[in-house]
């Protein structure tokens, strides 16, 4: 059997016995039949008229994702902008979190919104990106968990909020969602910081979220102050979202509506869709898709996490992520890579006595390598640097899954291609998986 997974721009393909071969794994595409495209008119028809009756002569402030996302963003603004044709004025703000503000991606976003705001004729549009070190904060309050809450003063004026917001399984919110927009969004470093010290929580994980349909996978402290956050920004304003799963430059899936209402829609789907339960396997093999997925290892990590529990301890993995960009953006090394290239046991001691903002990273890579044999790395990352982080090139990863089938001919192997859009659970395992 050949498996081909996505690797940078193109495909590293596997050679193995179909006896060998457990489950390959990918993210939902879309319904079987046609193009699996799903008409963005269709669905917004049914709330459309109550929410531009909501917006009518309001100033609204249209939350978006930043360019590390892989969604049809374009194909979505033009009909939000005829949406927003009865408001006063319209403000876009590009949530990065702590992301860099100034990168192309971001600012092809710029001029995707500014193109979409001039075809629907909307008279003020307002663009900023999002800096969560340069732009003035205002500060709204603190959640119960302590986390003080300062938010970007560009939102302030807003009369009602719009998120868009691609939904997919994350390792420590539950979700990607549009609570994510706003807390990390829209707010500066110190908020985020506080917030993601709760990542070093077990209880902080995927698929867990307050507003989850099923009251079980309600619990998720992290995701819990993310919304107790967002609600001291809105201060009562009223909030709307689309939300959508998507496959690349395909929109598969999508609502439209008040934010807690089809944010939780979007978990029940992503639940049904992209999350399994499956008996571990010694071996696995992770793409997480591709680009931008797998930009840098900051970013390609999140593949590991949401899928550890496939893994029997004392497994391998063969990640494959490209990472054309290196290890990370500039401001992450300290806490994320640096760290990482400590003892492993020292890694995660120190992060529990002092939590910085990125140090979540390590401490959860270090958890992963921990339990395992090896991490094998086929990247554009440089030899030394992946061996510093207690992982093992792998220049040819066919030899690596030859290697594996050599040593133990009847090795069972899960492949997952697309892994920042998937999560898998362990049989008889609780939800959260292994520590």
């Amino acid at each position: 059997m050949q498996v081909d997974l996505h690797y940078g721009t193109g495909v590293v393909s596997l050679r193995v016995p179909d006896r060998n071969v457990q489950e390959i794994i990918r993210p939902w595409q879309g319904e079987q039949g046609g193009n699996g495209v799903v008409s963005l008119r269709e669905t917004m028809d049914g709330q459309a008229g109550a929410f531009r009756d909501a917006v009518a002569d309001k100033r609204v402030c249209v939350l978006v994702d930043d360019g590390t996302r892989d969604e049809p963003l374009a194909d979505v603004l033009a009909g939000l902008c005829a949406a927003l044709q009865p408001t006063v004025s319209v403000q876009f703000l590009i949530c990065t979190g702590t992301h860099t503000a100034a990168t192309p991606k971001n600012e092809q976003i710029r001029r995707e919104i500014e193109k979409a705001g001039r075809d629907a004729g909307l008279t003020v549009v307002r663009i900023h990106t999002h800096d969560c070190q340069a732009d003035t904060f205002i500060d709204v309050g603190r959640t119960s968990r302590g986390t003080q809450v300062l938010v970007n003063a560009f939102a302030e004026e807003a009369d009602v909020f719009l998120v868009v917001a691609d939904v997919k399984v994350h390792y420590f919110a539950g979700y990607s969602n549009p609570v994510k927009n706003f807390v990390p969004g829209i707010c500066a470093f110190r908020t985020v910081e506080q917030n993601h010290s709760l990542a070093l929580l077990d209880e902080s994980t995927h698929g867990e979220h307050p507003w989850h349909p099923n009251p079980e996978q309600r619990n998720n402290p992290l995701a819990e102050d993310m919304v107790e956050g967002m609600d001291l920004i809105a201060r009562g304003r009223p909030i709307y979202a689309l939300v959508m799963l998507s496959a690349g430059p395909r929109l598969i899936w999508a609502r439209f509506g008040p934010v807690q209402d089809v944010s939780a829609e979007s978990f029940a789907v992503t639940d049904e869709r992209n999350i399994q339960t499956v008996a571990p396997a010694s071996h696995l093999v992770v793409s997480p898709g591709g680009r931008s997925n797998d930009e840098d290892l900051y970013i390609a990590q999140r593949a590991l996490e949401l899928n550890r529990a496939a893994v029997s301890d004392g497994g391998e993995v063969l990640f494959l992520a490209a990472c054309p960009n290196g290890i990370g953006e500039p401001q992450t090394l300290a806490n994320f890579y640096d760290r990482l290239t400590a003892p492993l046991d020292e890694v995660i001691r120190s992060i529990q006595q002092d939590y910085v903002l990125y140090s979540h990273k390590p401490y959860k890579f270090a958890v992963l390598i921990r339990r395992l044999r090896r991490i094998w790395m086929h990247t554009q990352i440089a030899d030394d640097l992946v061996e510093a982080a207690h992982m093992h090139p792998a220049h040819d990863p066919q030899a690596v899954v030859d290697g594996w089938l050599a040593e133990q001919p009847d090795a069972r192997i899960i492949f997952i291609d697309g892994a920042n859009k998937v999560a898998l659970r362990a049989t008889g395992v609780d939800r959260k998986g292994p520590a």
